[in-house]
């Protein structure tokens, strides 16, 4: 199956209603699919569009329920006080923006979570591809002996160009030695 991946962490979380370590915790879980871009963890249309169809029935059920039990509760103290019926809807909007504010916080204490996350998982990497100090040292000996063994090899290959060249030079020199003495020879027969 193609997945299309282009929705950012944020983005699905938002359209989820969730935070993003949740997101996180889908995606470490295998719940959810990603490919990271440019340090970006891009996460699959068809999944996220999954996620919210359960969410939405999830979130249908829960909240009608709610509407249900608060409903009956207030039928239940708007019998008893209009006064206490009062104080207790200033007491519920209290605690919900008290809990959005805390969400908030979470959410950015998850930004945070997710950030070093990245960073170690950085970090982990280039610790990989490092060598070891004790490895380092070590084939940094071994690379110095193999460069001196390579310098022995070129002042070897140097010294027998040297007598190549020197033998060249004198079988050149008595070629031409022999030549001339040729010519001489047939010089002086013809003379």
């Amino acid at each position: 199956m193609s997945r299309t991946y282009w929705i950012t962490r944020e983005s699905a979380a938002n359209m989820l209603g969730i935070s993003t370590r949740t997101i996180d915790r889908y995606i470490k879980s295998g719940k959810l699919s990603y490919k990271k871009v440019a340090n970006k963890v891009l996460l699959a249309k068809e999944e996220i569009a999954t996620l919210q169809e359960d969410y939405g029935a999830l979130h249908q059920e829960a909240s009608t329920e709610l509407v249900r039990n608060h409903e009956m509760a207030q039928k239940t103290v708007s019998v008893v006080n209009p006064a206490l019926e009062k104080a207790i809807d200033e007491k519920i909007d209290k605690f919900m923006l008290i809990f959005k504010e805390k969400d908030k916080i979470l959410e950015e204490k998850n930004k945070v979570i997710f950030m070093l996350q990245q960073r170690v998982w950085e970090l982990e990497t280039k610790l990989k591809t490092m060598v070891a100090l004790p490895d380092y040292t070590r084939e940094k000996q071994e690379a110095m002996l193999e460069k001196q063994k390579l310098e022995e090899k070129i002042e070897s290959l140097k010294g027998t160009v040297k007598v190549e060249k020197w033998k060249n030079i004198i079988f050149l020199s008595l070629a031409i030695l022999f030549i001339i003495a040729l010519i001489a020879v047939l010089i002086f027969k013809n003379m």
